[in-house]
């Protein structure tokens, strides 16, 4: 993590303080742990960690045992009332909210479904579970404030107005100001997300992704989308179409895709056309996600996974060409597919990348199963916080 030295401005001050209370969420530590990994001073890290306690973030907590001579260090962990975050997911058909605290540990989840739903409506069931979080927390947690809601949204997104643009299959909602109408209604900023984005926060906070500098969250679930981490921050342009690794082309004398063009990704690995080569492979009417491992053991079925993973190796051969990420993580519905086959994928994308024999790229499940979106939207909240924003 690279530190600038010093209180030049007050950017600078309140990103010096973000880095140590992620230090300190991510591993219980001394202060002498924080200025040796900061590389700042005894008395900067004594200032800035006195101001964390006395606003409520951080507490003393056990003594460290020192077999050097001199007093055993005090160990540093997060406070009891420190603040929270709001999150809410919309997915296609439901939505969901969550509090959760700095660590990303969940404290209250909500869910209703979707059905045949208004721009109206939509807001009217966002509201109602917000409203129902936030009874939740002056009921059982008065003594502590959120900072803020994060919305993780199918897209396409327009992140910097924080509206929901024109996603497919989802009511004929377009052009949605979800943060102008959360904004008016509760005290808090709102910042809105793709559910890629969100998702590659969640792992590079608590998941996968943690120990990682740069990484990848590929999502395959109605389309394929990919959030991006890059020097431990999540690669955000201010674009509607960063991470649309479904609409790389593998074929251009493919299969025409939603977009228009012929031969991407999605166009022969989305979720839906996984599940309906499998019924056909199978010859069942119904399938579940939870069916996949035992779907494996059916030679066509297997087949059937193992096209998909050739197609999903060629679009990561270049995104690992473009990139140079320390890993990937799949994740939404991508998570059902069997280890063996995360296997295979990593396999054949070391085999193929230019870095070929001199590289390991693998391979994971999202460590939130299908929950990652959900996390993320509250990871975007404390990402903002450990960044310095939110203070």
């Amino acid at each position: 993590m690279s530190v600038r030295k010093g209180y030049n401005n007050t950017h600078l001050k309140y990103r010096n303080r973000g880095i140590v209370l992620q230090l300190i969420a991510n591993d219980s530590l001394s202060r002498i742990d924080i200025t040796k990994r900061m590389g700042l001073t005894r008395m900067a890290i004594t200032n800035i960690v006195s101001e964390l306690i006395e606003e409520g973030y951080i507490k003393e907590g056990e003594t460290e045992e020192n077999a050097q001579v001199g007093r055993n260090p005090i160990l540093l962990d997060i406070a009891p009332h420190a603040p929270l975050a709001a999150g809410v997911y919309i997915a296609r058909q439901s939505l969901s909210v969550i509090l959760t605290d700095i660590k990303l540990g969940a404290l209250y989840i909500d869910e209703i479904p979707l059905k045949e739903e208004s721009k109206e409506s939509l807001g009217e069931k966002i509201c109602l579970l917000l409203d129902r979080l936030f009874a939740y927390k002056e009921e059982r947690l008065p003594r502590r404030r959120v900072l803020g809601i994060g919305v993780s949204s199918i897209g396409p997104i327009d992140p910097v107005q924080g509206r929901l643009l024109n996603p497919r299959d989802f009511f004929s909602i377009s052009n949605y100001p979800l943060k102008e109408m959360l904004e008016k209604r509760y005290p808090y900023p709102v910042y809105v997300e793709n559910d890629m984005n969100a998702s590659a926060l969640a792992e590079h906070l608590k998941g996968q992704g943690r120990n990682c500098d740069h990484f990848l969250y590929l999502g395959i679930t109605n389309g394929i989308g990919a959030g991006i981490i890059v020097d431990r921050q999540l690669y955000r342009p201010d674009s509607i179409s960063v991470g649309e690794l479904g609409h790389v082309c593998i074929n251009f004398n493919g299969p025409l895709c939603t977009c228009g063009n012929r031969g991407c990704l999605e166009a022969y690995a989305s979720m839906p056309l996984i599940l309906e080569r499998l019924k056909e492979a199978s010859g069942r009417a119904q399938i579940e996600l939870t069916d996949f491992e035992e779907l494996s053991e059916i030679p066509a079925c297997h087949e059937v996974f193992c096209d998909i993973v050739r197609k999903i190796a060629a679009a990561l051969v270049n995104a690992v060409n473009l990139l140079d990420p320390d890993c990937i993580v799949i994740g939404h519905e991508g998570v059902f597919l069997p280890a063996r086959y995360l296997e295979d994928l990593q396999s054949r994308v070391e085999r193929r990348i230019l870095s070929s024999g001199y590289k390991s790229v693998p391979v994971y499940p999202s460590s939130f199963s299908l929950g990652a979106p959900l996390y993320g939207s509250a990871a975007m909240i404390i990402s903002r916080l450990f960044s310095g924003e939110l203070f």
